[in-house]
């Protein structure tokens, strides 16, 4: 690769044993979490009910997702030591043994997929092996070489709802979970560029790499933020207008919910509020959209 290096430690960890928070660091639990949680959420979508099985879903997506954040670690592993961001990661630092990534990448994709294989059917674990290989059979490597790899990007967070209803015995091609996906993969786009506009090319070691801010001025990335954010909000608009969010409540929660992304990330973007809350608000605004979805089939 081109480009100097973000500066890792010469003698990061040699000869010291690892320890465990490390490991941990390879799992990306909080996004994990957030890909289970979607699963469970195209799930009881489905049934229109939460059932035992939603959380047996829920645990299998997120064994997927580690395995695949780990796998992701180590095919990024020389790509982060060139970002102030991502150079003091543990693999970067030799602080776990590639080895022993490896091992808990494979045992986790195979726990992922089998048990969603044998507990549900072959549809939702296909699906989910096209997450995997959307994810890190493209998107991660096609990423320091084009940026179309936004679309295989915005495709693997849009399939663990489509493993969640498949698994429920829903219809793949119905339009009630294309729409579903529909939100999912918009919330992807402006939630990618306000991690662009909050952590920049922070340094000469990024310009070897494809990126936004290469094309577009600060101005241009912060104009198509809103404009990808106003079509998610519509979309989480749409979604509760087809019938989704029957109760007057949670109806009125999701208008609210499309209403206050817009305000605060067009606050963030114009410098009224910090970027930081505003990429709080769009995922905790994915948040509500899918706690309001299961609490309305829970209360059916």
């Amino acid at each position: 690769m081109n480009g100097s290096r973000a500066g890792v430690s010469e003698n990061a960890v040699q000869g010291s044993a690892p320890v465990l928070k490390h490991y941990i660091e390879l799992l990306k639990f909080h996004l994990c979490a957030y890909i289970a949680l979607s699963a469970v959420f195209g799930h009881v979508m489905a049934l229109q009910k939460i059932s035992p099985d939603s959380f047996f879903l829920g645990a299998f997506v997120f064994l997927l997702a580690c395995g695949s954040a780990v796998l992701n670690n180590i095919q990024d592993m020389e790509f982060d030591t060139f970002f102030k961001r991502t150079c003091n990661r543990s693999l970067p630092q030799k602080k776990v043994p590639v080895p022993h990534a490896a091992g808990m990448a494979v045992l986790l994709i195979l726990a992922g997929l089998s048990g969603v294989f044998f507990v549900f059917s072959l549809i939702p674990t296909l699906a989910g092996l096209a997450a995997l290989i959307s994810y890190n059979g493209l998107y991660t490597p096609l990423k320091k070489r084009s940026l179309l790899a936004i679309l295989p990007g915005s495709l693997c967070g849009m399939l663990p709802p489509l493993m969640g209803w498949t698994a429920a015995g829903g219809y793949p091609l119905d339009p009630k979970i294309i729409l579903l996906m529909l939100v999912f993969g918009l919330w992807q786009v402006p939630h990618f560029f306000i991690i662009l506009i909050k952590n920049g090319n922070a340094s000469p070691d990024c310009q070897s790499f494809p990126s936004f801010s290469k094309i577009f001025s600060e101005t241009e990335i912060k104009l198509q933020t809103l404009i990808w954010t106003s079509l998610y909000s519509l979309s989480i608009l749409l979604f509760a207008l087809n019938g989704f969010f029957d109760k007057p409540v949670l109806f009125s929660v999701s208008f609210i919910n499309a209403l206050v992304i817009i305000a605060l990330v067009s606050a963030a973007l114009f410098k009224k509020i910090t970027l930081p809350t505003a990429f709080a608000t769009i995922n905790l605004s994915m948040l509500l959209f899918m706690g309001s979805g299961i609490c309305g089939a829970c209360f059916a």
